[in-house]
């Protein structure tokens, strides 16, 4: 798991600086503190709709949309907390780590 964590964070870095040259034409402390949270954000955001999906908060509404708009027959039926990927304390720590970067080097500027 933590060599997971070291790569995802790798490549969120890597990320942030090839962002950053693209959008702001340098790679200063300012573009790399804008671009970071962007992405940041992002990935916390959405480890958390992850985790609220797979807490089966939208069963109910998902099911019942199925039942009125499709033609699936009752045990083709699935909850969306099955169909969303399981995997979403990565793209959370990830985006924590970031943020906390971020942080850091706002603290520098």
């Amino acid at each position: 798991m933590l060599k997971k964590i070291l790569i995802w964070n790798s490549i969120t870095q890597l990320l942030i600086f090839l962002l950053a040259l693209f959008f702001y034409k340098q790679a200063d402390l300012l573009a790399y503190i804008n671009v970071s949270f962007v992405i940041g954000i992002t990935l916390i955001l959405l480890s958390m709709a992850g985790y609220v999906i797979k807490g089966r908060f939208f069963d109910i509404v998902f099911y019942s949309f199925q039942h009125i708009f499709s033609r699936l027959t009752e045990k083709d039926r699935q909850p969306l907390s099955r169909l969303v990927p399981q995997n979403y304390q990565l793209p959370l720590i990830t985006g924590t780590v970031t943020i906390l970067l971020m942080f850091l080097a706002l603290s520098f500027y």
